[in-house]
């Protein structure tokens, strides 16, 4: 984009939440620092003093959160400055700020007692103040915790009721009707700061376009920093306005179980071996659940909105292409050729991709008698026959903790021979989740994430035998796999959770009540976490990072001298340099 950007931060915050956004922005970007004064309009106007002061001209203006509502007051006081707003996060009503109403900030803003409590606040109950502020079950930046210390409560409580002020005096939504410049409306689903539906409201204007983010929250420059930034740049596909659907907790029928006891390794939240950096690569939408490579190293994956992508890497930059779109939630997928992916998508079942076109086909959405709902992982042997997962019968994707939680063991291992049909090789599988086959298919390996365990499976005349264990009682929930020569990869979804393992051997309600508990509590502590593993289960590779800047690892596949990760949680793919293994294989 060739018109300059001007990214304001919101409450409590600074430039800093636009870190993960500025890098994508062509031309030039200014990132200033938003005073946060007793009132919204002196704040927009020391933003045009700044803005001339840069010489930058009429530009692209954009307010996260109170940044949103200074860069609405900057288009009122001063139009010529501003060519289109995109406002994210923003608050449009005093009701719509959910958390300023709320107890924690209620009491400091009670003089001499807010003082008190702020002045004794350690940073670990401001970091768990501030998960409001970021994607459900997503970590808390460093540099947020670091920002709320360095505004204090005066100018925090000063900059709070300015926000107030403005909004009261006249809503967003009736603020933004008076405009004339095009506005970009960007909000998250989940966010449990500002009222998603009330946001929904704001964007009644015809001028107006809505980009409503599911699963993301209150911080989506940072946790949805690929799709912000598209918006910024007026690349987003085409969205309309959407509200939060009312959801229904489902209802568990849990089977009592004892599991092993966790590993010592299960309570270490970093490896041995360090990991050295994590590289981001930011992309125009969340949960690239799955990864792999084609012929010339470009990186396959799926978005939750069911985007297909190709993600081109070099040294510095890369670059990313939708290729197709499945129309439902793409998980695993593996790569036939340069121009054909088949899918596992949890919505749809399995999927054939042609990537060059586009086309989706649809080759699999019933299995035994009935639909597919939640499609999970997919290989293809070299006899064509097509082997994929069914995680559950029970629950949807989204409902993924219900089963784990539940432990009913509906997952199943299928093949899909070539002129079909359909049919279970494998049932009662705890979670069946990552796949893998043999070059000459007389094997596939199996990862039964409720048990822990990765599994191998002998094919015989079309059957599945008895498994035998690669690895089992492991540290951490393991997801999709990848074969590296004699190497297997395991992504570690998450660390064992103690929660997960004590309610397991209760009766069932404390399960029912367990799985109403906050997602971030029901999950635990994420990490980015891959391991190896040789044909015998012995761990060559053991890398674990606690770094906010990646979590919940759900894939891995090594691309030269590097590991490429996906999540279902974040909004990139993370590059990882790979260590000399931990172990060396003797050799006769």
């Amino acid at each position: 984009m060739s018109e300059p950007v001007v990214l304001l931060h919101g409450l409590g915050g600074s430039p800093a939440i636009w870190d993960r956004v500025r890098p994508i922005l062509s031309g030039t970007v200014l990132t200033p620092e938003v005073a946060g004064t007793a009132s919204i309009e002196q704040d927009a106007l020391e933003l045009a003093r700044a803005v001339r002061a840069a010489g930058i001209g009429p530009a692209v203006v954009v307010g996260h959160s109170r940044g949103g509502l200074v860069a609405t007051s900057l288009a009122e006081q001063f139009p010529g400055l501003v060519t289109r707003l995109v406002l994210v996060a923003t608050p449009p009503t005093v009701a719509a700020r959910l958390t300023a109403r709320g107890f924690s900030e209620s009491v400091l803003g009670i003089p001499l007692l807010g003082a008190a409590v702020w002045k004794v606040l350690p940073k670990s109950k401001l970091r768990a103040g501030l998960v409001s502020a970021f994607a459900p079950g997503g970590p808390v930046p460093d540099a947020a915790v670091q920002d709320l210390v360095a505004t204090g409560l005066r100018r925090f409580r000063a900059s709070s009721t300015a926000i107030d002020h403005y909004v009261a005096e006249a809503p967003l939504g009736e603020r933004l009707s008076r405009l004339s410049v095009p506005i970009s409306l960007v909000y998250g689903l989940d966010d449990r700061r500002v009222d998603p539906a009330a946001m929904a409201d704001s964007a009644a204007s015809p001028r107006t376009t809505a980009y409503p983010l599911p699963r993301e929250g209150h911080g989506a420059p940072w946790s949805s920093a690929g799709a912000v930034a598209a918006v910024i740049a007026g690349e987003a596909p085409p969205s309309e306005v959407v509200r939060p659907a009312p959801t229904m907790a489902p209802r568990l029928r849990p089977v009592r179980w004892t599991p092993p006891s966790a590993p010592a390794r299960a309570r270490r939240a970093t490896s041995a071996v360090p990991v050295a950096s994590i590289r981001r690569l930011e992309l125009p939408g969340r949960g690239p659940e799955d990864v792999r490579l084609d012929s010339r190293g470009r990186v396959l994956t799926g978005l939750e909105d069911g985007r297909i992508l190709r993600v081109t890497i070099d040294d510095t930059t890369h670059a990313v292409k939708t290729l197709a779109h499945t129309g439902g939630r793409p998980l695993g997928i593996t790569v036939v050729d340069d121009a054909t992916l088949l899918v596992c998508d949890a919505e749809r079942g399995v999927l054939r991709v042609d990537l060059d076109t586009g086309a989706v086909e649809v080759l699999v959405d019933r299995l035994d008698g009935e639909p597919i709902t939640f499609a999970s992982n997919i290989v293809q042997g070299r006899s064509g026959n097509i082997y994929f997962t069914v995680s559950t019968r029970r629950f949807g994707f989204h409902d993924f903790l219900a089963d784990l939680l539940e432990h009913s063991g509906t997952g199943r291992l299928a093949v899909l021979p070539p002129g079909g049909p359909a049919r279970t090789l494998v049932d009662g599988i705890q979670f069946a989740n990552g796949l893998a086959v043999t070059d000459n298919e007389d094997a596939v390996t199996l990862v039964s994430t409720g048990d822990f365990a990765v599994l191998r499976y002998p094919l015989v005349d079309g059957h599945a035998g008895p498994p035998s264990v690669v690895a089992d009682n492991m540290p951490a929930f393991p997801d999709n796999v990848s074969i590296d020569g004699d190497l297997l990869w395991v992504a570690m979804a998450t660390p064992r959770n103690a929660l997960h393992d004590r309610v397991a051997q209760l009766p069932g309600i404390v399960r029912r009540l367990a799985y109403r508990l906050p997602e971030s509590v029901r999950q635990g502590k994420s990490t980015a976490w891959v391991i190896a593993v040789d044909p015998d289960g012995a761990v060559m590779h053991d890398l674990q990072s606690a770094s906010p800047e990646y979590s919940m690892v759900t894939s891995v596949v090594r691309r030269d001298t590097q590991l490429i990760l996906g999540s279902i949680t974040e909004s990139a793919l993370a590059v990882l340099d790979l260590p000399p293994p931990l172990h060396k294989k003797a050799t006769s």
